[in-house]
């Protein structure tokens, strides 16, 4: 693990200057950006050719930095105590401290993975897949284009994952639940939590 220790610093490293990486999930791999960044915003919408109309997602550490970046309630509190870290995206009221190029709301996530989560000590990050829009979503370095790789100024290799299924995103309000994405998380388990 002391090679990928060093390059998880290497990585943190690029991301506090603006760059972007390529780095394992407990999903797939993704591009980390600093999400409060917007030019490291734009650089990633330009490596996987995304629509800007297609917003981005974030990883973040823990609820209380998720709390400086969205107005949560007490509901969306609930849920993320019992869903994260795990397989959820929550999409909920952005704060002014979120660039307006990242996503109209600040959908996020509290990771699992070991990596991402260490990669998000250093703010939120985007958690998009490492694909040129419209692509396959990859699970080794290998399965990631040239033409992506090329862009990206570090890639954090560590080998091949077991592909799961990307994460459920969903939101809640007033009680009411609405899943955008159906992944490992159901509705119903969502609003049996509510």
């Amino acid at each position: 693990m002391g090679d990928i220790e060093k390059q998880v610093e290497e990585a943190k490293e690029v991301i506090r200057e603006g760059g972007i990486v390529v780095f394992p999930t407990e999903t797939a791999y993704g591009i980390a950006a600093d999400a409060t960044d917007r030019v490291a915003i734009e650089k990633v919408y330009e490596a996987k050719k995304r629509p800007r109309s297609k917003g981005l997602t974030a990883i973040v550490d823990s609820i209380d930095t998720a709390e400086k970046y969205a107005d949560l309630s007490d509901e969306e509190r609930k849920v993320i105590r019992e869903f994260m870290p795990g397989p959820l995206t929550l999409i909920a009221d952005r704060k002014d401290t979120v660039p307006d190029n990242l996503n109209e709301d600040f959908a996020f996530r509290i990771s699992s993975g070991e990596i991402a989560d260490r990669l998000s000590e250093v703010g939120p990050i985007t958690a998009t897949s490492a694909n040129i829009s419209g692509h396959d979503t990859p699970y080794s370095v290998d399965d990631i284009s040239e033409e992506l790789l090329e862009k990206v100024d570090y890639v954090i290799d560590a080998g091949e994952l077991d592909s799961g299924p990307t994460s459920t995103i969903a939101a809640v309000s007033d009680g009411e639940v609405e899943v955008f994405r159906e992944g490992p998380i159901k509705k119903k388990e969502i609003e049996k939590v509510l």
